[in-house]
């Protein structure tokens, strides 16, 4: 039997350790697919009210953490929270932030089932991407993100739409939108760092833009024909 040696042990440790904490990390992102059943029961004006306050609130109190004589608070928070915290959120905005900021601009601007199906991606998408992606990624974009987990963010998204489609019955353009819009979004979401843009914000407004256009150039069409 062949020995180990001490640092692949501690290697394969400290990777199953940063393993452990996405899948935690990741957990706690998808319990907030209970956002998008609140969106489907509100009105519009509701939604976009209570997602926009629920956004400042955790705003606000980020930056008391931050910038005020609350700071003490925030070294608490990653003393025992750090393992769910991203290396610039320690001392940072967290991702919530923009997962929120996300979520109101989905509602404020588009359609109720855009909106939901928006967030859904980026709430299931996104998620099954990292977790996929980080253990069983073996074709890596040079960024580090891996063609398993891009396959992985479509398929989930697939299974979703298909849900969604059998619960809410939305129309056939619908549907084809959205079959064109998820792989598109997946693939802006490998180079959301080299766009600048944090993929809570990115995916569901690239989401709502594809579907948008291309609803009304379904529209277009049947009413050209």
């Amino acid at each position: 039997m062949t020995d180990i040696p001490p640092s692949s042990r501690n290697e394969k440790a400290v990777s199953d350790k940063k393993y452990r904490n996405e899948i935690a990390r990741k957990i706690i992102h998808m319990s907030s697919f209970f956002i998008v059943v609140f969106i489907y029961f509100a009105d519009k004006l509701t939604a976009c009210l209570m997602t926009g306050l629920f956004f400042l609130l955790v705003f606000i109190v980020n930056s008391i953490l931050l910038y005020s004589k609350f700071r003490f608070l925030n070294d608490i928070k990653v003393k025992y929270f750090s393992f769910l915290l991203r290396d610039n959120e320690k001392y940072g905005y967290i991702s919530s932030n923009w997962f929120l900021l996300g979520c109101f601009l989905s509602v404020l601007l588009f359609q109720k089932y855009i909106a939901m199906l928006g967030i859904t991606v980026l709430i299931f998408g996104d998620a099954f991407a990292a977790i996929i992606g980080v253990r069983f990624g073996k074709h890596r974009f040079k960024n580090g993100k891996s063609v398993e987990g891009t396959l992985a963010f479509i398929g989930v998204s697939y299974l979703f739409l298909a849900g969604f489609a059998a619960v809410l019955k939305p129309d056939i353009f619908f549907i084809i939108a959205a079959l064109v819009s998820i792989p598109i979004v997946a693939v802006s979401e490998i180079y959301s760092k080299q766009l600048k843009m944090d993929d809570n914000l990115l995916i569901p407004i690239l989401f709502g833009v594809l579907m948008f256009l291309l609803l009304f150039f379904f529209k277009t069409v049947t009413v050209v024909s």
